[in-house]
């Protein structure tokens, strides 16, 4: 029996074709990345280009089954293309690509054009907005998916038929207060943040990052004189511990910062009364009564096993080992050669360090501990990952895909309605009858900032570019558009504007004189008369084919209606409603009198005070 089988009984004759005739492309190659490539390798897909910006680590392999621990500091995308060579059967051509998918040189908008579908297996919302764009420029189907724990979902997307990836806002990662996270933590986040991003990068990260005055920050947060003095001592004397790591030993070196991060800087924090007036005051770690127990664990071998049992909560004399431990190694790192030490998950002794610390301030602050296994889940920003989840999604990420595939693609344009009833966007969970869930796609939000305005690509020659004039390319969107002169304004990039009816001085520029405009690079067409939607235009210089605007027709603006005020409101409530007829007088609010005349005018109403 053929491999391709029952592929051709389950899909039909037809859409197998096109699948096995189509070229996709899957960004990402993590934990859903892997799973999916799997389906899409036994799917029979003829060319599958795959993108992913990260080599392997040890905390990947639990989850990501196409790794081994031989395969820890190799590309993602390299070696997951090698691995699914053992069943791949079909013969589908892989081509990797080790890179970040939002490097407009290294994946310029043609290379984009040449994909029949897009996969999405990505954990970046940045990247995750980027792919949604060019999938909007080029009008490119796209599968986006995710998983959080137990749960996850796929959502097609066809651009600006469906609802795209920003249509929906997105929960985007919690910040705190400066004054918050350095003199009056509340919650193990609050002393895990300041571990991580203040102590740590103080010490050993960059030096020219570390230092950065945020007084105007502090500021904004606090009137508190006495505080703001005492942040600005207290990181100034981090930088003079930081340039003391050469030249103490380990023990000098880490009992200087234990007193001064655990004990002095409390003390000090203590003496601003306004602080806690209604806080409970934190009490400063009394370091002399744990000196002589610290050196008994530190001289004994056994003690090593600290280090391993990452589930337990330690004790505050676990936590003065642990971070006694680290310290030491990261000093001895530094003095090795190493000029700097950037926080990493999976670097033990980065993550080690910055646990114990958290844990110490937690104590000091009275705020709960937690174990090395949880604070890497928070310090790491790790969303939970579950291999079953991720499994699900991407088996219903690949089936939804070939939904796309059951349409001739030279009719899908005429044939959008068809599509969309055929697609759906799919949830799992383990709640009770909530372990499968689907729904149709959803029109575009009109609020969206991506799917709201008209996208397309400027194919412009590359000798237009150098001899043709910002004056040129006015004319040529006022006939292509049909824009007034007077209303056009262009921007280039995020803001910087080149052109409208009050600011005309680039008309006679060439536009490779006018800087940013090149390959790349997008432009920003808008009509101030409040006629048509905004336009966005990608830039690709082309040495061999013609200058090319895209053929787009623009909907009109769209305005919402303005919600009417609470005034207006109670306004309301002191009027009744009376019919009015030819003859009557309406009184104006500014004094003025108007007599209806015509006896053919249809019914209407009038306002009047109640009062009156």
């Amino acid at each position: 029996m053929a491999k391709d089988t029952y592929l051709k009984k389950i899909l039909g004759g037809d859409q197998y074709e096109r699948v096995r005739n189509s070229k996709v492309l899957m960004v990402g190659a993590g934990g859903i990345g892997c799973e999916l490539l799997k389906d899409l390798v036994l799917t029979g897909y003829g060319q599958i280009h795959i993108v992913d910006l990260d080599t392997i680590t040890l905390s990947n392999l639990n989850r990501q089954f196409l790794f081994r621990r031989t395969d820890i500091d190799k590309s993602k995308s390299l070696t997951v293309a090698n691995a699914v060579q053992s069943f791949n059967y079909l013969n589908t051509k892989l081509i990797p690509h080790h890179g970040n998918i939002m490097d407009s040189k290294q994946f310029p908008i043609h290379w984009w054009n040449q994909f029949d579908y897009i996969f999405n297996a990505l954990d970046n919302l940045e990247a995750r907005r980027h792919v949604n764009k060019m999938c909007l420029f080029l009008k490119k189907p796209l599968m986006e998916s995710g998983t959080t724990g137990f749960e996850g979902q796929i959502q097609p997307i066809f651009p600006y038929y469906s609802e795209c990836f920003d249509c929906q806002a997105k929960e985007t990662p919690k910040t705190y207060p400066v004054c918050t996270i350095r003199s009056t933590p509340s919650s193990p986040v609050h002393c895990i943040t300041w571990a991580k991003e203040f102590l740590f990068h103080q010490l050993f990260d960059e030096a020219d990052q570390v230092g950065v005055n945020d007084a105007e920050k502090i500021a904004g947060e606090t009137d508190d004189k006495e505080e703001q003095a005492n942040l600005a001592k207290e990181a100034n004397e981090l930088i003079e511990l930081r340039n003391s790591i050469n030249s103490k030993d380990s023990n000098g070196f880490i009992n200087e910062l234990i007193e001064k991060i655990f004990k002095v800087d409390i003390e000090r924090l203590l003496l601003i009364e306004t602080l806690w007036k209604a806080r409970t005051k934190p009490i400063p770690l009394p370091y002399d009564e744990y000196k002589s127990q610290l050196e008994e664990l530190v001289n004994n071998p056994l003690s090593e096993s600290i280090l391993k049992n990452e589930t337990k909560v330690w004790s505050v004399l676990e936590n003065l080992y642990v971070l006694y431990k680290s310290s030491v190694a990261l000093q001895t790192r530094i003095n090795g050669g190493e000029p700097f030490i950037t926080f990493d998950k999976d670097d033990e002794d980065t993550l080690d360090f910055v646990v114990s610390s958290a844990n110490l301030r937690s104590s000091i602050f009275h705020i709960e501990t937690k174990s090395k296994f949880d604070i890497k889940q928070i310090a790491g920003n790790i969303i939970p990952a579950i291999a079953t989840t991720n499994a699900i999604i991407s088996g219903f990420s690949c089936l939804g895909g070939t939904s796309y595939f059951k349409h001739d693609p030279k009719s899908i344009g005429q044939n959008y309605s068809s599509l969309m009833e055929d697609s759906r966007t799919v949830y799992i969970s383990i709640r009770p009858n909530k372990y499968i869930t689907s729904a149709l796609l959803s029109e575009p939000n009109p609020k969206c900032a991506s799917s709201s305005i008209s996208r397309g690509v400027l194919e412009i020659n590359e000798n237009d570019l150098k001899s043709k004039s910002l004056s040129w390319l006015v004319n040529s969107l006022i006939d292509m558009y049909g824009y007034e002169e007077e209303g056009l304004s262009i921007s280039l990039g995020q803001s910087k504007l080149i052109y409208d009816v009050d600011f005309n001085d680039n008309l006679d520029t060439i536009l490779s004189n006018i800087n940013g405009f090149k390959d790349g690079e997008l432009i920003l067409i808008q009509d101030d008369d409040d006629v048509f939607e905004n336009l966005e235009l990608y830039i690709t210089v082309k040495k061999d084919q013609p200058t090319e605007l895209p053929d787009i027709k623009l909907g009109k603006k769209i305005f919402e209606k303005e919600e009417e005020d609470e005034d207006d409101e109670e306004d309301k409530e002191d009027y009744s409603m009376e019919e009015i007829n030819a003859g009557d007088t309406i009184i104006i609010d500014d004094g003025d009198e108007i007599e209806l005349i015509d006896e053919e005018i249809e019914p209407a109403y009038k306002k009047r005070k109640v009062d009156n």
